[in-house]
């Protein structure tokens, strides 16, 4: 109780200074040079909008929901939305005539593909790299293509359609 009391009469008598203080000649002491408001506020006023703006941005560049796709991560919603002699048409002319798959490999990931659904796939990189090195040196690429089919189309009809189609990869 005392201590409030005290503050209390400490500011009594701060503020009873700064009212009772009047300068004892009324004469004002002319400046040396005037400055107008608008030559030092416009500056300070762009540089305050510039670096605040610079601070959104690399705060929005550093959020790691920044690079988070938007969309769904499948781009094929059902497999009727395949043609696959256009498909077939596509990669041999893209990867040449001898163009195959590994039908295990792609239906694995397939599979996998379809029950993450629109979450996001954990994928074992560990895994694919493991037998992406036992593929014969020929054969890498198409071990790849495999599993890119696989996880990004995530139709295991596709892959069978492919192996239907004599595009499987002699082991």
């Amino acid at each position: 109780m005392k201590i409030r009391g005290l503050m209390f009469f400490v500011f009594l008598c701060l503020h009873a200074m700064i009212f009772l203080d009047r300068p004892t000649s009324s004469a004002a002491q002319q400046p040396i040079f005037e400055l107008p408001v608008e030559l030092v506020g416009f500056p300070i006023i762009i540089v305050a909008v510039r670096l605040s703006n610079f601070v959104k941005k690399l705060a929005y560049s550093l959020n790691p929901n920044t690079y988070v796709s938007k969309r769904a991560r499948r781009a094929i919603a059902s497999d009727e939305m395949i043609n696959m002699i256009e498909a077939e048409k596509r990669l041999v002319s893209e990867l040449g005539e001898n163009v195959c798959i590994y039908p295990k490999v792609c239906l694995h990931h397939a599979e996998n593909a379809r029950k993450s659904g629109q979450q996001e796939l954990v994928v074992d990189w560990n895994e694919i790299f493991s037998n992406y090195k036992q593929s014969k040196e020929n054969q890498k690429e198409f071990y790849l293509l495999s599993v890119f089919l696989g996880d990004f189309i995530g139709s295991t009809r596709f892959c069978n359609q492919l192996a239907k189609r004599g595009r499987t990869c002699a082991d």
